[in-house]
């Protein structure tokens, strides 16, 4: 059985309440709060019911703090954020709302320390999961925490979960899943599960390249994971569709080129038209899409045409759409589409993980 904040929420208490607030910061502001309002309905719910709040949450660069977050939420909340730098030291602040400092700080957290789950404990005396985004991994405020205190699933999370179940059981078809994006080891295994869901795979970014050379295409010097038995049967599957061209740049040269004339100094970094045209047909004949990851190196301008055409074919796309992944998100986010599409998810990994039949630890760890 799981608690969850939809029906009990715990009363006049000290909540611990782990959310995913690993949001991109320039020059200390926060340029897309997607992740930060995605916790909101948890947040109010919890102080409506009297409660004090001590949010957790990592940032993907250890050295990040999360001071600028806490201003952030602050805004969007119209209270003042109580900000904690050391949570072995501090005090307990009398505001509703803290924010403890960037848990990627300690060791403790990834290495999923007992310890490390203690000191975060004596902070609260009730817990709350809202971190969808992260909980396919374990960690000290992911996995050992919820069993120091009850614990309970959060209402983004609670949503997260309703949305999927529901595409599993009754997945319309042709379900057409699309991967891209630069985390090559970690999508791998999951894109192998999709090439047996899915009625096909569209692949771009670096994961395309490495499905390429393991085809026997030259990816020159292209972002590419490493080969293996697991790449091979990918690489034979007919229902993993690959671009046919690509946008190449060499000593400084931008080109189109088809797969066969990639050449050895020759770098992809985004999909060709002709390969935007086949992925746009398979697309437009699915009924279920699901997208994780940019096609292109989309932090360039000049290498995001691939993935912004991708994302007004399903935009316009009269099916049902999940969009997931914080590189997916920030892009849509930041050429003003991501408000265009119904269902866009939290967590890329988590989301695959889960439509993948695996079990999320931080989901798990809530089970009493």
């Amino acid at each position: 059985m799981i608690r969850r904040l939809s029906g009990a929420v715990p009363r006049r208490r000290r909540v611990l309440l782990r959310a995913d607030l690993n949001v991109p910061i320039v020059h200390g502001r926060v340029k897309d709060d997607f992740r930060i309002r995605a916790v909101l309905p948890s947040i109010r719910r919890l102080l409506r019911a009297g409660n004090q709040i001590v949010l957790l949450s990592h940032h993907s660069d250890r050295r990040q703090t999360l001071r600028s977050v806490a201003r952030h939420l602050g805004s969007l909340l119209g209270e003042p954020v109580a900000f904690v730098r050391d949570p072995a030291r501090g005090g307990r602040a009398r505001a509703r709302v803290i924010l403890l400092e960037n848990l990627r700080f300690w060791r403790g957290e990834e290495a999923g320390e007992k310890h490390f789950a203690e000191t975060l404990a004596f902070w609260g005396d009730a817990y709350v999961n809202d971190a969808f985004g992260v909980s396919h991994r374990s960690g000290a405020s992911i996995t050992i925490l919820p069993k120091l205190v009850p614990a309970y699933l959060g209402v983004r999370f609670e949503e997260e979960l309703s949305l999927l179940d529901r595409l599993l059981r009754r997945p319309r078809r042709p379900l057409i899943a699309i991967f891209g994006g630069a985390k090559i080891e970690t999508k791998l295994p999951i894109l192998q599960r999709f090439s047996r869901i899915a009625d096909q795979v569209l692949v771009g970014g670096g994961l395309a390249n490495t499905i390429l050379r393991a085809r026997g295409f030259s990816v020159g010097s292209s972002l590419a994971g490493k080969d293996g038995s697991g790449m091979a049967r990918l690489a034979r599957s007919p229902n993993v569709i690959l671009p046919q061209d690509a946008i190449v740049s060499s000593r400084g040269r931008d080109r189109i080129l088809p797969l066969s004339q990639i050449g050895p100094h020759d770098r992809i970094l985004d999909i060709g038209p002709a390969s935007r045209r086949t992925f746009g047909r398979i697309i437009n004949a699915g009924r279920t899409v699901i997208w994780n990851g940019p096609l292109g190196l989309v932090e360039e301008r000049r290498y995001a045409a691939g993935t912004l055409a991708i994302a007004k074919v399903l935009m316009r796309h009269k099916g049902f759409v999940l969009v997931g992944g914080g590189d997916t998100v920030a892009f849509l986010d930041r050429v003003g589409l991501a408000k265009r599409f119904k269902h866009v998810s939290t967590g890329g990994g988590a989301m695959m993980a889960y439509l993948a039949g695996e079990k999320l630890p931080g989901l798990e760890a809530l089970r009493q």
